[in-house]
């Protein structure tokens, strides 16, 4: 019993560390406006969480409760988009299912479910950093602090968009698993469960923490392969490391190949001069605009000077993690990890060094990630396992009478002087106002408490020093002290109006008055009225959408009135009118926002008799705007010929039942001709006509056309991506294959015991 009160210790203290950094979104109920289902304050009351990635969460956790998941196509947004394709929606990431599952509030996520669900990503982060150094021998008490700083400080502790930080919180297991393979511990199984743990991070939906972290890991790899030993020794690591990667690979094929697939056929924005294709190469100027500055490198210590991604954990953390370097450098795993902290800090720096320009030219797809300064995160990784390394050693009762703890008390003095005569001269003569913040005061305070603590574990002078577990208690609160308050320090409460977050909730009287309109159709917005993805966060489709990513074929064409006519464009929502609308049906007088009727919008489906051919994707713009073109009875498709068609007229075609992976057309055809839907077209479509599979065209280069004999059928079109279904095959695969070797080793384990008694 005491044994399982001490293991729950642990994990006990660190989710009351969580609740309370995260106190604003967790404790404070909106009591004042009568609505106790609403706080305060709310992480996600930023433009990209509130304008996009709350309504990907919002369509995604609406579908799961009418059990439609998971929900690989988004039938809301640019006539409908492979949400798995855009991997940041994080549809097969566990976590994210916790939050789907969540009940509800009139059809909505509660904003307690979205609340402890960024708690929980960060509590899951303390655990995996504390689980870490737990297996390389770091007391609990030091283990909690590494947990701490690594979860409310650094990257984790200032980013907010829930699929980065999905991807990163994992990576301390990732390590762990490494470490234990080149001990020799279990290797192979070790190894294939860091390469799961690799695999689970890459499902999360943004690629750029997963690479990282895989760069690091394979760094470690190559290193220990590369070190003078026996052929069989080396060989034996590099297996390992295939291992790793192969089990890395299956892993995350569940979420990769989906992306992979629908990157070809997508351009993406990445800040340079124009979008780019997956095979196009991202410019290094991109990568330099984002990188960390090497001017940043005060920031590790002093909040506010960064650039792109802010390096900062702490006086506290810093210097207990120089002091882990200095005195437990004999550790291989500390030589390890000061290394991955360096590489990933100059990694960081981009251009600014050559590290990044080599890893950039060699090693494929590292120049997808654009962002380099989001590197810091192995920065952190490393110098934060190595702070639990620090606190051992400057406690450890034989340090405490040496040299080193000497050595570490005057520096971390001299550093407090320092940053005290620093923070004068700061207030005195108005130095930059970005880093004159209460913040920097709480910096030199807790390098001043610092020394005051070590001083007091160690005085000669005092019968009664200060106990090692006080003096690591003490500084776990003065590392709290110094970045509890900073991850949502600057969120706006609701009672002084957010900014982007009460958005979301100002156009239900839009939404209700067109979801009581006769269907189906489209919504064109202006964006400048209706800035978020209003069609996934109310599930009403519309022609414009906030996306990472967007399909060529649509954006050759997005902005011609015929395209917002074939896919069914019936009203437009915007302040004043604009794109051929002009009656008003509707007005909120609150907002001013108005809904207008757009004029002869094609239906959701109809029958054409002829089809021309399009040689070359640059004239579809003049083909489709041709004149003499009647969208009504003729189509075009890009390079394939058009299948052989008659001329007849007074067919019928009529969606008569309609789900967001499935779509039902009952056609009656006076003669042989093209049905065509008004849904984004997407290769991963499959269409049968009767029951027997036919082919399905991009009518228009845009939208679903089928060839259809003469009389009454039934068509139906079912979204049936192979990527996702072979990639879902090799993830599930990987994960049985790791569970029954888990069994087997067990069972072995179990005979040679018997075996030996």
């Amino acid at each position: 019993m005491q044994f399982a009160r001490q293991r729950l210790l642990a994990p006990a203290v660190l989710l009351a560390l969580t609740i309370g950094v995260h106190w604003k979104i967790l404790l404070t109920r909106n009591t004042v406006a009568g609505d106790p289902s609403l706080y305060q304050y709310s992480p996600f009351d930023s433009p990209d969480l509130a304008y996009q990635v709350a309504p990907w969460l919002q369509v995604q956790a609406s579908e799961f409760h009418k059990h439609h998941w998971p929900l690989l196509w988004d039938p809301y947004i640019m006539g409908g988009h492979p949400l798995l394709g855009q991997a940041q929606p994080g549809v097969l990431f566990p976590l994210n299912w916790a939050l789907f599952a969540a009940p509800l509030r009139r059809g909505f996520i509660r904003d307690a479910a979205i609340n402890w669900y960024v708690a929980l990503i960060r509590y899951i982060a303390s655990l995996a950093m504390y689980a870490l150094c737990r297996d390389l021998g770091r007391s609990r008490i030091a283990s909690i602090f590494a947990g701490a700083a690594f979860a409310f400080s650094g990257f984790i502790g200032f980013t907010d968009w829930p699929q980065m930080l999905n991807g990163a919180i994992l990576a301390p297991l990732v390590i762990l698993f490494t470490l234990r393979a080149l001990r020799r511990e279990k290797p192979v199984w070790s190894a294939a469960i860091s390469g799961a743990w690799l695999g689970l991070s890459w499902l999360s939906g943004h690629h750029q923490i997963p690479m990282f972290v895989t760069l690091a890991v394979s760094a470690i790899w190559i290193f220990h392969i590369a070190q003078p030993q026996p052929l069989r020794a080396r060989l034996r690591r590099a297996g390992l490391y295939v291992t790793l990667l192969v089990v890395m690979i299956l892993g995350s094929a569940a979420q990769t190949l989906p992306a992979y697939s629908y990157g070809h056929d997508v351009l993406r924005w990445v800040g340079a001069a124009q979008a780019v294709g997956w095979k196009d190469v991202v410019p290094y100027s991109v990568h330099v605009n984002f990188a960390l500055h090497p001017s940043a490198v005060l920031g590790i210590v002093i909040e506010g000077i960064y650039t792109n991604a802010t390096p900062f954990v702490g006086i506290t953390v810093f210097i207990l993690a120089l002091s882990g370097i200095a005195m437990a450098w004999r550790n291989g795993a500390v030589k390890i990890l000061c290394g991955v902290a360096i590489g990933g800090l100059l990694f960081a720096f981009s251009g600014n060094t050559i590290l990044h320009g080599i890893v950039y030219a060699l090693i494929p797809m590292v120049e997808k990630a654009r962002d380099p300064a989001m590197a810091v995160f192995i920065f952190h990784l490393g110098i934060c396992t190595l702070s639990a390394f620090g606190l051992d050693a400057v406690l450890d009762p034989e340090a405490i009478r040496g040299d080193w703890f000497r050595r570490v008390t005057i520096g971390c003095g001299a550093l407090a002087i320092l940053l005290w005569i620093f923070l004068i001269v700061v207030y005195g003569y108005n130095v930059n106002p970005a880093i004159r913040t209460a913040s920097l005061a709480l910096t030199a305070l807790a390098a001043a408490l610092i020394v005051c603590i070590l001083h007091a574990a160690r005085s000669p002078v005092n019968p009664s020093p200060l106990a090692p577990k006080t003096a690591a208690v003490l500084l776990v609160c003065v590392m709290m002290m110094e970045i509890g308050g900073l991850p949502f320090r600057d969120l706006a409460n609701r009672d002084q109006g957010q900014k982007f977050w009460s958005l979301l909730s100002r156009d239900h009287p839009i939404a209700r008055f067109l979801k009581d309109r006769p269907g189906p159709f489209r919504v064109d917005l202006n964006s400048d009225d209706v800035p978020y993805n209003f069609g996934d966060w109310y599930g009403i489709e519309t022609y414009w959408g906030y996306l990472a990513t967007a399909p060529q074929s649509l954006l050759r064409v997005m902005n011609e009135p015929r395209a917002r006519a074939l896919l069914g464009v019936k009203y437009f929502v915007a302040k004043k009118p604009d794109r051929g609308a002009s009656q008003t049906l509707f007005s909120d007088d609150t907002t001013g926002i108005k809904i207008f009727e757009v004029p002869a919008p094609m239906p959701r489906a109809w029958v054409v008799h002829d089809a021309a051919q399009v040689p070359a994707p640059e004239l579809i713009d003049s083909a489709l705007t041709n004149p003499s073109l009647d969208l009504a009875h003729s189509t075009f498709l890009l390079g394939a010929a058009p299948p052989a068609m008659e001329n007849c007229s007074d067919d019928i075609a009529q969606v008569v039942h309609e789900e967001p992976q499935f779509v039902v057309i009952q056609a009656n055809l006076n003669c042989r001709g093209m049905v065509i839907v008004s849904d984004s077209y997407s290769k991963d479509w499959i269409a049968t006509v009767d029951g027997k599979r036919a082919p399905l065209y991009a009518a228009y280069s845009i939208i679903d056309g089928v060839a259809v004999d003469r009389g009454s059928h039934r068509i139906e079109l079912r979204y049936r991506p192979l990527s996702f279904y072979l990639g879902a095959s090799l993830t599930i695969a990987s994960w049985l294959a790791i569970a029954a070797f888990w069994f087997w080793f067990r069972r072995a384990f179990a005979d040679r015991a018997i075996a030996s008694c």
